[in-house]
């Protein structure tokens, strides 16, 4: 139910108003999740998003039930989509109209929110009442305002020439690795401090990429085919691994992939899989084209980003140096006794 008193309505318009200071596409849409179950009271509220595969990627959902926890967080395969979503999705689909039911006097009112890419999220809302026809409009204008704001801060973390994410928001995403490490497998916390669910276990793996002899492709071909290149990998990068692994052109020709798994094994096959993804892919003009990896375990105890990709970019330096169009580990390295680390300042030397 929408607030009556001007006080209450002019104070959740100043809380919509301050979402558009946020910078953060994660916690605009928890912020953006959260506002809207205080203005309508709900009894709960979801939003599921999907990739453009039509997989679920990641769920927010809210109840106000005393046995709940609130807020919680699901990311990919804990996600059980309900086929009230699914029933939606067609209705939706079939008619372009937003989808309501009802059920033990309970009302849900489903609303599509176009994404990026093809991709689509589902407001799902339920109340003790059917939504009236001004709540409807307030909820699908907030949406629309809400939805042009997102376009533009996904812009804003896309390399223009990819559609990667960029090197700025790379910082920002180690953090919530750190955030997830730090705080346990199964639990992270929300941007107010408050404790939420969180899914995600396995581990964090980073690989550094970077083309081999670019600088000579630039040379011979001109940086039109270099450009073309670039955006070709980008495409292979985003076919080869999952919808979840964050992918950043990092800069010039070298790319940063985080994959989430239960090994240094599965991390490998999935590192190397993009390897040989490219060595067998026949670039226009340009021919064949390799890349070198290096790959580094994220853990708790490095949460300077930094140090993190110092620790790949070593290994990514040794695979230049022994042959190029290879895949190293700074771990197994590190074991072998071929990087030493000196544990007063964390560098890392080469025999």
């Amino acid at each position: 139910m929408l607030p009556k008193e001007p006080s209450k309505t002019s104070a959740l318009l100043d809380k919509f108003a301050s979402l558009t200071t946020i910078r953060d596409i994660d916690l605009f849409e928890f912020s953006f999740m959260q506002t809207l179950a205080e203005m309508l009271e709900v009894d709960e509220i979801s939003f599921y998003k999907f990739n453009s595969h039509n997989a679920p990627s990641s769920l927010i959902s809210y109840s106000s039930d005393e046995q709940s926890d609130g807020f919680s967080v699901l990311s990919t395969e804990n996600i059980v989509v309900p086929d009230e979503i699914k029933h939606a999705q067609e209705w939706i689909n079939s008619t372009k109209k937003v989808f309501t039911s009802q059920k033990d006097k309970k009302y849900t009112t489903i609303f599509p929110v176009l994404g990026s890419q093809s991709s689509l999220a589902y407001l799902s809302i339920s109340l003790n009442h059917e939504l009236s026809e001004a709540e409807n409009l307030v909820v699908s204008s907030l949406l629309s305002i809400s939805q042009n704001f997102h376009g533009l801060l996904e812009e804003n973390q896309k390399d223009k020439l990819t559609g990667l994410l960029n090197r700025k928001t790379f910082d920002d995403n180690i953090a919530k690795i750190q955030n997830i490490l730090n705080s346990g497998s199964d639990k992270s916390y929300d941007y107010s401090g408050d404790e939420k669910r969180h899914d995600k276990g396995g581990q964090y793996w980073l690989s550094i990429i970077d083309i081999d002899h670019f600088k000579k492709i630039n040379d011979t071909f001109g940086h039109v085919y270099g450009d073309e290149v670039l955006l070709m990998l980008s495409q292979v990068m985003k076919n080869t691994f999952r919808p979840d692994d964050l992918l950043f052109r990092f800069g010039g020709e070298e790319f940063i992939v985080i994959i989430n798994v239960e090994s240094q094994q599965k991390a490998a096959h999935a590192f190397e899989r993009f390897r040989l993804a490219i060595e067998e892919f026949r670039f226009p003009q340009v021919g064949q084209v390799t890349i070198s990896l290096g790959a580094t375990l994220i853990h708790e105890q490095h949460a300077i980003a930094s140090d993190i990709v110092g620790r790949a970019d070593e290994a990514l330096y040794y695979a230049k140096e022994h042959g190029r169009n290879k895949l190293f580990f700074y771990e197994e390295l590190l074991a072998k006794g071929i990087f030493t680390e000196k544990v007063e300042d964390g560098d890392v030397e080469l025999f």
